[in-house]
């Protein structure tokens, strides 16, 4: 997933708050790329030194006021989440993420909520210890893969969770699980 800015052509007053979440989400840009390049993971003494300097602080107060201004608009939670998986802060990673797939799919941009996007989720909650979440984003990235490829990562990944659980079947041990909720 690239890390895009606004992905539709907003009118009129939503122009307006679309500019000023774009500048706002430029300004927290500009502080993730002052401290590690685009793209990059920073190496452990700059993603603490990220952190100590309260630069984490600032970044989530502009990217929450972008998200509050433009509030449909996945690239900026997508945005976020791929900075904070960066840092190694998984857990909030995840809340972006899921909200960018989510906000995504009620606006029909499979680039954002896609297979490739729920790969990326999945990928994020292994990190996280967030199995189940995992399962549930490669299901979702099975179902809507239509023949594209993406079969051998799925399986690597589910291997993975396996792994992880020390369950040869963990897709099969969540499903018995959810057939247990009352109808």
């Amino acid at each position: 997933m690239s890390n895009a800015g606004n992905t539709r052509e907003p009118e009129g007053a939503d122009r307006e708050a679309a500019g000023k979440a774009e500048q706002l989400v430029g300004e927290a840009d500009e502080l993730l790329t002052n401290a590690f390049g685009p793209g990059e993971w920073p190496e452990a003494e700059a993603a603490k030194h990220f952190l100590s300097a309260g630069k984490l602080d600032r970044v989530l107060a502009l990217y929450g006021q972008a998200m509050r201004l433009d509030a449909d608009e996945p690239a900026y939670p997508w945005n976020l989440g791929s900075a904070m998986n960066r840092l190694g802060l998984n857990d909030l990673a995840l809340g972006f993420l899921a909200r960018a797939i989510h906000l995504a799919e009620r606006r029909g941009e499979a680039q954002w909520s896609g297979p490739d996007a729920q790969l990326a989720l999945a990928e994020v909650a292994i990190d996280a210890g967030e199995y189940d979440l995992a399962l549930t984003a490669l299901a979702h990235a099975s179902a809507d893969d239509q023949q594209n490829g993406r079969d051998a990562q799925i399986g690597e990944l589910l291997k993975e969770v396996g792994s992880e659980r020390d369950d040869p079947s963990p897709q099969a041990s969540l499903a018995s699980l959810l057939e247990q909720l009352p109808a």
